[in-house]
């Protein structure tokens, strides 16, 4: 749709016009909802999915060419990434309500300015972390997202990794819990109710929360869902990630078993054969292909790692999860397994996991009373062998590609909610947030320790002779 629209030369004429045609096709679509009648948008696109709000395109284009330039362009044409970045923006601007007559485009456009006025105290707010001058003074609600969920691998840190080396990111996330927003982390990673193999994961990040003394009240808006949607975990004000009950008064499954793919009303049989067939199909393809790769089985998922020291292609894992699509598809004659699911492609990895994370994310909304027009995911799985492309149907979502982009989606969403940019007076400063070295925090105090992603063990000790430490 895009390469018949944009002609080079004639971009400063075109582009932005474009855009308002994308804007009225989006909001056409949303009007129809359920229809029958396809919305011409649909009809190009028969696969595009729901659209959660409004989206301001036109505004986010032309924003975003101030900065970069597109329409200056005379030999390359908008890219893939562009056109993403101009999504992302546009929805966290729809996310902020104006105030006190003030547009999100004029916000947007003053901060964009700070990145390219030559000025030493404007490029000072630029460079540094959005300052927050005093830890105990209390401020005022988010103006913008109230449920912000984040995958974890490629997101948060890098595939494989744990959060340790990103202090920018953490004072973001942060400045979120502290201005009312609830944070979740929601995770392919699955290590049932065993809360140090997540915080292993996590420490950096949680070691921040701890030295920038987040309050009892702020600890508790953030979570963790491990294995999707299956293991939910809540920050105590000891910095610490706590189980939260899943029945009883206040339980997270007993509080949302009307929705209708709610773990509550998973039945352990249907469970069972999900991943068997699963298992079984994971182990003719590692058979078929010559896959340097091991099947794992978890109580909630299954899932193809490479052995130690291999690696497996991109191309056998897409195969890999075509194939397992294929298969739960046809269970019980053609009705599929019955149960909410996901296969994806890890990057090093594939897995297949009982629930998504449309379930991880809708039990959130309902358990913490936001609406999905207040939410929004965070992810870098967004193709149909990702796992983060269900949660577009419950949550307007953010498409990024690494943790540096997470990063400055978060630094956008702060300043369009107004956080304070205020500069200091002349011959003064913003006192600084306490100093975290991420690579000696206390548990590097210890003995050398180790986690293997894969299958959540942990060893200590000589890291060459791995030997697992014991529960």
């Amino acid at each position: 749709m895009l390469q018949h629209s944009f002609v080079l030369d004639a971009l400063e004429t075109t582009g932005a016009d474009t855009f308002s045609h994308f804007e009225v096709l989006i909001q056409e679509h949303r009007e129809l909802g359920d229809s029958p009648q396809p919305s011409r948008l649909q009809q190009l696109v028969p696969t595009i999915g729901t659209f959660h709000t409004h989206l301001p395109l036109r505004d986010a284009f032309l924003i975003y060419n101030e900065k970069h330039r597109l329409t200056k362009r005379k030999h390359i044409q908008i890219s893939f990434n562009e056109i993403r970045h101009i999504l992302n923006l546009a929805q966290i601007m729809e996310l902020r309500k104006e105030r006190d007559g003030e547009s999100v485009k004029t916000m947007m456009t003053s901060s964009s300015r700070l990145d390219s006025e030559d000025d030493s105290r404007q490029a000072w707010v630029d460079d540094m972390e959005i300052p927050d001058t005093d830890d105990s003074a209390p401020v005022a609600q988010l103006n913008g997202p109230k449920l912000i969920s984040f995958d974890g691998d490629q997101t948060l840190y890098s595939d494989g990794a744990n959060f340790e080396e990103n202090p920018k990111l953490a004072n973001y996330l942060y400045l979120l819990l502290r201005h009312g927003v609830f944070v979740a982390v929601v995770t392919a990673a699955g290590y049932d109710y065993n809360v140090e193999k997540y915080e292993f994961r996590l420490s950096g990040l949680l070691k921040y929360f701890e030295k920038r003394g987040l309050t009892p009240t702020e600890c508790e808006r953030f979570y963790l869902f491990g294995g999707e949607c299956n293991y939910l975990l809540r920050l105590g004000s000891d910095y610490h990630l706590h189980p939260v009950p899943e029945d009883g008064p206040g339980g997270w499954c007993n509080a949302t078993k009307f929705l209708k793919d709610a773990p509550a009303n998973w039945s352990e049989s249907s469970i069972q054969s999900l991943l068997d067939v699963a298992e079984e199909n994971a182990k003719e393809t590692v058979a078929e292909l010559n896959l340097r790769g091991r099947v794992l089985r978890k109580r909630r998922s299954v899932g193809l790692v490479p052995q130690p020291g291999q690696e497996i292609t991109r191309e056998s894992l897409d195969e890999t999860i075509l194939r397992v699509h294929e298969k739960l598809r046809s269970m019980h004659n053609g009705q599929g397994p019955g149960l909410p699911y996901c296969a994806f492609n890890g990057g090093t990895d594939a897995w297949v996991d009982v629930g998504n994370k449309r379930v991880g994310v809708q039990v959130l909304q309902t358990f913490l009373g936001v609406e999905p027009t207040k939410t929004l995911h965070i992810g870098d799985q967004f193709l149909n062998t990702g796992n983060d492309y269900a949660a577009r149907a419950c949550a307007p979502c953010i498409w990024i590609i690494n943790p540096k982009e997470t990063t400055y989606i978060l630094k956008s969403i702060l300043r369009l909610a107004g956080v304070s940019f205020a500069l200091p007076p002349v011959g003064k400063t913003i006192p600084s947030s306490p100093s975290l070295d991420f690579k000696e925090v206390e548990r590097r105090a210890v003995a050398a320790k180790n986690i293997d992603v894969y299958t959540g063990q942990i060893y200590t000790g000589d890291l060459s002779n791995k030997k697992e430490s014991q529960p």
